[in-house]
């Protein structure tokens, strides 16, 4: 009897799961899950990284093939933003003295590589929004534009890249912008018409 029972007992405790062993190999798992979220947020770009980058990394004196791969390497790296992360770089300027390093030719390139995503979260942005909020940016915009239209007359609006960013936000606006906010963004398209004189 005691035999029997001593086979149960070793029986039982084969069949028992070794809790120990369990909690070791869930808390190594978490801690590769742990290290590559970490290691994802780490290599994430941020606007302050980017203006890093490019402080590390000047144009001048680079042959063709290193200017290259360093605007291919900022406009990977502009790509991977958050749309409020892409605004607020915008605003404060940070790549203007990277712009300005760059000839014609890198431009285009540069905003080839840049624009069509920028854009396409822009939109996605725009088709979110809630109406109202969305018609009283639309106006603001209106607003600003006709404030600052005489503006557009300094400017060679037959620039490059000027067309450039005009064709490929309208390519993106009229491809991916719903209905409703298509017929909310009308009135801007009709200020932009008015204020900008394309010449043929």
């Amino acid at each position: 009897m005691m035999v029997e029972c001593g086979a149960v007992r070793v029986y039982e405790s084969a069949m028992r799961p070794n809790w120990i062993k369990i909690a070791v190999l869930l808390a190594l798992v978490w801690g590769v899950i742990g290290g590559a979220i970490w290691m994802v947020r780490k290599n994430r770009p941020t606007p302050e990284r980017i203006a890093e980058f490019v402080g590390a990394h000047h144009l001048e004196g680079k042959a063709p093939a290193e200017r290259a791969k360093v605007i291919e390497e900022v406009a990977k790296k502009v790509n991977g933003l958050e749309y409020d992360q892409r605004r607020e770089m915008d605003k404060q300027r940070r790549l203007e003295v990277f712009w300005k390093a760059m000839n014609g030719e890198e431009r285009s390139r540069y905003l080839d590589l840049v624009l069509p995503s920028g854009f396409k979260q822009m939109m996605e942005n725009f088709n979110k929004m809630e109406p109202g909020k969305r018609k009283r940016l639309v106006q603001k915009a209106v607003d600003d534009l006709r404030e600052h239209g005489g503006d557009r007359e300094k400017r060679d609006v037959n620039d490059p890249q000027f067309r450039k960013i005009i064709d490929q936000g309208l390519k993106s606006f009229y491809s991916d912008a719903t209905i409703d906010a298509k017929m909310d963004a009308l009135p801007f398209l009709e200020a932009l018409e008015q204020t900008v004189k394309w010449s043929h």
